[in-house]
């Protein structure tokens, strides 16, 4: 049994010499090959290409000019003039409430201002005759604006007008609904334009700047737009430093309210020199690549700018540069080298 061990071990001895026989006579044979034909290389002619940083975000999507025309008293819907896609002018009458309702008390201020009306007349025409003073004129009259004031605003409480022209948007109450004062009824926007604000944290903040491009993408839709305002200062409650964008949309891409995904383009180069992140190595002198050069490896070192999944390359590379993007680890300077792609 004894014998028999130690042949095991001596044969395993054997087998692992030869292994490493056979491995160092491939690698000296690899060595060779490289020496005499070059090691395989493909390589990438750069050339400039557009580049470019963005931030992603998620926001509502609204009209820029946008207004809601909401209930001054509380009551009974007597009439719906509009209807959702309709465009109105700013002023135009979009729901009544009936002339009896109490809150506006309607009827006295009409009664009140057809007798002011009727008295200012009759004392304007005693006026030019000489039968009365200036004076008696002038309180006659003061009292006839205060009914038509009065009369006008009772009017306004039972017509709910339009604060805005634009194309109504959302229509909230039906006829013989009863509503609260302040109740939104009716909101209205102008097409063309759109609005969202982001929240930026600090890392983002820094990076972003009034003027910059922005897209806004919903449903595969997508509106281009910009970044209008930057807050200097945090929104403690949100930890965070709100954005204004606006984006046109003069064909109404988009629905007023939607969810959409941000992106602000923070760097632009449309003409940078771009390569791979992962073919660049560093040493103590700093980063490189390798360019082949005469069939042989160059060894560039490179400055760096910005990065995504590509990386800027600011100096070190010209445009139509052999940029070895596979093989580049089995080399060194000066090494031959045999492209193949």
């Amino acid at each position: 049994m004894k014998y028999r061990t130690i042949s095991i071990l001596v044969l395993a001895i054997i087998l692992t010499l030869g292994c490493t026989k056979k491995e160092e006579l491939e690698s000296n044979n690899m060595e060779q090959i490289y020496k005499e034909f070059g090691v395989p290389v493909e390589i990438s002619k750069t050339k400039p290409a557009s580049f470019f940083i963005e931030l992603p975000f998620s926001a509502t999507l609204t009209n820029l000019y946008q207004s809601s025309a909401s209930a001054m008293i509380g009551g009974r819907i007597e009439k719906v003039l509009v209807k959702v896609g309709d465009y109105v002018e700013k002023d135009q009458v979009l729901i009544t409430f009936p002339e009896d309702a109490p809150a506006a008390q309607y009827k006295q201020a009409k009664a009140g201002f057809e007798l002011a009306k009727s008295t200012y007349d009759r004392m304007k025409n005693l006026y030019e005759i000489g039968g009365i003073s200036l004076q008696d004129l002038e309180s006659v009259q003061t009292q006839y604006k205060v009914a038509a004031a009065n009369f006008d605003a009772s009017s306004q409480m039972l017509k709910v007008r339009a604060p805005i022209s634009g194309y109504v948007t959302a229509v909230n109450v039906r006829e013989t609904e009863s509503v609260r004062a302040e109740t939104q009824l009716v909101t209205i926007a102008q097409r063309g334009k759109m609005k969202a604000r982001i929240w930026a944290n600090e890392a983002e903040i820094y990076q972003i700047k009034r003027g910059q491009k922005a897209t806004a993408i919903w449903k595969d839709k997508e509106i281009i737009g910009e970044v209008v305002e930057v807050s200097s200062s945090k929104d403690m409650m949100r930890m965070a430093f709100d954005v204004d964008l606006v984006f046109d949309d003069k064909d109404a891409i988009c629905k007023s309210g939607v969810i959409a995904d941000i992106k602000i383009h923070v760097y632009e180069n449309p003409t940078a020199l771009l390569v791979p992140r992962k073919i660049i190595s560093t040493d103590e002198k700093g980063k490189f690549v390798f360019v082949v050069n005469n069939d042989k490896a160059e060894k560039r070192y490179i400055k760096i700018g910005e990065e995504n999944d590509y990386i800027e390359v600011l100096s070190g590379l010209n445009i139509n540069d052999a940029v070895v993007v596979k093989g580049y680890n089995k080399l060194s300077n000066g090494m031959k080298v045999k492209v193949i792609r």
